[in-house]
């Protein structure tokens, strides 16, 4: 999870202790993000090819949530030609 100023969170403990939950109401008390922030985000999305056309720019902040079997390379992506995975 990304907090505000660009800094991760990684939230350890047993399961059902409310990580998920937390980290999901977290973000909708983050700042809204700035014009350059959404442009950032949305250039992302475009790339990946998971940009909805009809909505245009992005002004959500993203939340990511991988399975916790995922290895770093399934998280980060790769090949040939590096580019954000897919969900």
């Amino acid at each position: 999870m990304q907090l505000h100023g660009a800094h991760n969170c990684l939230l350890i403990g047993s399961p059902g202790s409310g990580k998920t939950m937390l980290s999901e109401r977290l973000t909708t008390i983050l700042p809204d993000l700035t014009f350059n922030e959404a442009l950032e985000i949305t250039k992302i999305h475009s790339i990946s090819g998971e940009l909805d056309v009809e909505k245009g720019l992005i002004t959500s902040r993203p939340f990511r949530r991988p399975h916790h079997t995922s290895s770093p390379v399934s998280i980060i992506g790769g090949g040939r030609i590096p580019k954000p995975r897919r969900n």
